[in-house]
């Protein structure tokens, strides 16, 4: 195929959160409550980064000139994956982009890109939100392909290696045939397959809950003028929560489009699917591509620990026109850095949870809900852990496991707390003296919040 038929887009996009799919898997359903982003998006197939490199990556399809399909590839970085260097009034980083494409152990395509990105001051260097995004489209024959993908920072040791499998399916000329729903934040119009599409991907196909609307394009070949088509969105069970029917007029005979703004106040908070006559994409609904929920009552159950009853009944009653505004409201408040991009509060709020999550499990009790991690929750980890027995019994057995906590700056000055396991099953409840202590601590930090 001719290299103009490659195209590459860079973006700086203020967004709170984004994720990606390909139309032509199927990912399993796997928890979301606790885990990094990163492995939540490995957890509905997609390709993602880790550690100081949190790429994600994901394709899409749509028919290509003659009888080629075209590969749509998306990957989303944050500013602080990348370093920075002063370049000017502003700082400049530098990334750069391999995809190989191979078919029956064939070298088929190989795409290198390097690409600048400019921030006017240093906070913008350390965004943690999608910044960056990037986007290749190659032209190919219809069918499956390995494709290779190395994505690194330019001036650092930083990278990301993945290998992925993709079906392109054949959208040939005359049949009367739908694309896959491609998850987009913009989408121009083209009535003819030998135009290049002008598409700004969703890599991650994520959108802020409440926010911004997500937009979904579709494309329908050698279809009707009057031709619709039924758009459903279903939930990680499988039941329709959103349902329209969508017309396919504008466009030409061979190739009619639609693009198409989901309700974003009325969806819920989690994992969905975009169905379009059996073909699907994920859409992810979510505060934050910090930390991944899977409904408002989550949600609840972890600010209960650092907000009001009154803010919890606020932020439960919220309509949909009004759920966003409150939710800001309810973070901002808590910000201790108001001026830099992001939320750290928010951000450390919700690490703190993953990592109780981890940590802290005990039979039958998820670890954010346990006694020790409410209390990593809301203060943190301890300056220093002692594990030991309370005395003996006549028999010279042990008496119950305890786990005793110091925090030696916490708000109400040095705290010490101790964790017992009565029943010898590993699940270990504050003593009546640190319960007390624990809640007029917790409730002192809620008072100045």
């Amino acid at each position: 195929m001719s290299s103009r038929r490659r195209i590459a887009v860079v973006l700086s996009i203020p967004l709170l959160a984004a994720l990606g799919g390909c139309g032509a898997r199927r990912p399993g359903a796997g928890p979301l409550a606790g885990a990094r982003p990163t492995d939540v998006y490995r957890q509905l197939g997609l390709l993602a980064g880790g550690g100081d490199f949190p790429a994600v990556a994901s394709f899409a399809t749509l028919a290509g000139p003659g009888d080629s399909t075209y590969v749509a590839f998306g990957l989303s970085l944050p500013n602080s994956a990348l370093r920075f260097q002063r370049d000017g009034a502003g700082f400049t980083a530098q990334y750069t982009v391999a995809l190989t494409f191979t078919r029956d152990s064939q070298r088929v395509r190989r795409v290198e890109r390097r690409e600048d990105v400019r921030v006017r001051n240093f906070a913008e260097t350390a965004r943690t939100d999608e910044s960056v995004v990037f986007q290749q489209l190659v032209a190919l024959r219809p069918g499956r392909y390995v494709v290779d993908l190395v994505a690194a920072d330019a001036n650092s040791t930083r990278v990301f290696r993945a290998r992925d499998t993709i079906e392109l399916p054949a959208y040939g000329q005359g049949a009367r045939r739908l694309s896959e729903p491609v998850v987009v934040y913009r989408a121009g119009a083209r009535d003819s397959r030998d135009t290049i599409p002008a598409l700004i991907l969703n890599p991650r196909h994520m959108t802020p809950y409440g926010g911004q609307a997500p937009r979904v394009y579709l494309e329908g070949y050698g279809v009707a003028a009057d031709s619709a088509v039924a758009l459903r969105v279903l939930d990680a069970h499988g039941t329709t929560v959103w349902t329209t029917t969508v017309p396919l007029v504008a466009g030409s005979a061979t190739l009619r489009h639609a693009l198409v703004q989901l309700p974003a106040d009325s969806l819920p908070l989690g994992k969905l699917w975009v169905d379009l006559d059996g073909r699907r994409a994920p859409l992810l609904v979510s505060i934050s591509d910090q930390w991944m929920v899977a409904n408002v009552d989550e949600v609840l159950q972890y600010v209960r620990y650092i907000a009001s009853a009154e803010e919890v009944d606020s932020l439960r009653a919220a309509p949909p026109a009004e759920r966003k505004q409150r939710w800001e409201a309810f973070w901002a408040r808590r910000d201790p850095l108001p001026a830099t991009p992001a939320n750290e509060f928010r951000d450390e709020f919700f690490e703190r949870i993953r990592t109780a999550t981890e940590q802290f499990s005990e039979p039958g009790i998820p670890g954010w809900r346990s006694a020790r991690g409410e209390v990593y929750i809301v203060l943190g980890a301890p300056d220093r852990v002692v594990e030991r027995t309370i005395g003996r019994n006549d028999l010279g057995g042990t008496l119950p496991a305890a786990l005793e906590w110091t925090y030696e700056d916490s708000p109400a000055g040095r705290l010490e707390l101790t964790f017992v396991d009565r029943t010898g099953a590993g699940r270990y409840e504050l003593t009546a003296p640190s319960a007390s202590a624990f809640r007029a601590v917790e409730h002192r930090l809620q008072s100045r919040r």
